[in-house]
């Protein structure tokens, strides 16, 4: 009897501990703290170790260790360490490179004509620099272009491009934001008028324009922006001593200064410093991904200009192309650029009464191509 007692007792106290255990759940043992990681949080552990014990009737049942989770999620909005996860700076590099060629050969044609070559090489480069108070981008647009005629055996410069720019924008998240751009252009090589190759017109740095504005720009979808800035230094170079005697492109020009008799020859000035207000308005679309527009317009007038009568002039300079994309590496590009600047005069003859007069007088200036062009992209 003794015995069947002792083992009826360890028998209830056998199954009391099964279902005590089967009853027990786990995960509510773990659940306390355990954590969901979502993406594009961060989730942090500290380093102490808890351990569960459950006794029944003087027995060990189970020994749960765990860790305990000290969450702390941190926000990319809310972000203050400059080296944490999601507040890197990030960078990105794209562009394109292009090559157009045109050839036409001629022999005993009674239309007349002479056969040539021409070629042109171009690139456009975009950096991209994002932090958390700005963004700023680096661009550079470079081209050069050549015509070969076989009879004389002539070459002509048909393209010279040279165009950085810099610009650093307030990163709001809004359509309308603080922005600066400085930005440089000039040439790689001299310029002439042909046929006449011996005495340049232009050349390296000659002229350079630098331009730096502070303003506010307005985007519309990616699509339009609208850049004013009230306040816009220009800069005009003409490092070409040469030039700048003459007076090209604004700079004040040499003269012979004449004192009891003597003469003495005052060197050009190389430098024209412009204040004004800079308007630049941008658009660029995508049409089934076949055919994309741009264009480019830059107005800039001078309204510190010493002559009065000039403050009226606006600088244009208008550029507009299409690209037909014809496959992945082929694409026929059209291109037309108009400039206009109250500074570069050219050398024109007009019958007044029967003469001719000649004189300097700003024109508008044209630009027209069209050509078939193999490029090569890439992006990082």
């Amino acid at each position: 009897m003794y015995f069947f007692k002792f083992y009826l007792k360890r028998l209830f106290s056998f199954l009391a501990l099964i279902i005590i255990y089967s009853l027990t759940d786990i995960s509510t043992i773990k659940g306390q703290d355990t954590i969901i990681t979502v993406p594009n949080y961060i989730v942090k552990y500290d380093s102490v170790t808890r351990i569960d014990t459950t006794y029944i009737i003087d027995t060990i049942i189970n020994t749960d260790t765990y860790i305990v989770a000290d969450t702390i999620f941190l926000f990319k909005d809310t972000l203050a360490d400059e080296n944490s996860f999601f507040n890197k700076n990030f960078h990105d590099f794209q562009g394109e490179f292009g090559i157009t060629l045109n050839q036409m050969a001629i022999t005993h044609w009674a239309a007349g004509g002479e056969s040539n070559g021409s070629g042109k090489i171009a690139s456009n480069l975009t950096y991209n620099y994002h932090r958390k108070l700005f963004n700023y981008t680096f661009n550079g647009i470079f081209a050069y272009g050549m015509s070969n005629y076989t009879k004389d055996k002539r070459y002509e410069k048909t393209e010279d491009r040279f165009e950085i720019s810099m610009t650093m924008s307030h990163n709001n998240k809004q359509n309308f934001s603080f922005t600066s751009i400085a930005s440089l252009k000039t040439q790689f090589s001299n310029g002439y008028t042909y046929p006449n190759d011996s005495v340049p017109i232009s050349g390296f740095f000659a002229p350079a324009y630098l331009t730096l504005s502070a303003g506010y720009n307005l985007s519309i979808k990616d699509l339009l922006s609208i850049y004013i800035s009230p306040i816009a230094g220009k800069m005009t170079f003409v490092m070409n001593q040469d030039l700048a005697d003459a007076g090209s492109f604004g700079v004040e020009k040499g003269y012979w200064n004449i004192i009891n008799g003597d003469s003495t020859w005052v060197k050009g000035k190389n430098i024209l410093s412009e204040l004004g207000i800079n308007i630049l308005i941008r658009y660029k679309q995508n049409f089934n991904d076949d055919i994309s527009i741009f264009s480019t317009l830059n107005l800039y007038n001078n309204y510190m200009d010493p002559n009065k009568s000039n403050r009226w002039n606006i600088d244009i300079d208008w550029e507009t192309g299409i690209q037909f994309i014809i496959n992945k590496r082929i694409s026929a590009i059209v291109n037309i650029h108009l400039i206009y600047d109250d500074n570069i005069k050219f050398t024109i003859t007009e019958v007044i009464d029967g003469k001719e007069i000649t004189k300097q007088s700003p024109i508008l200036q044209f630009k027209e191509s069209l050509g078939i062009s193999f490029l090569y992209k890439f992006a990082t």
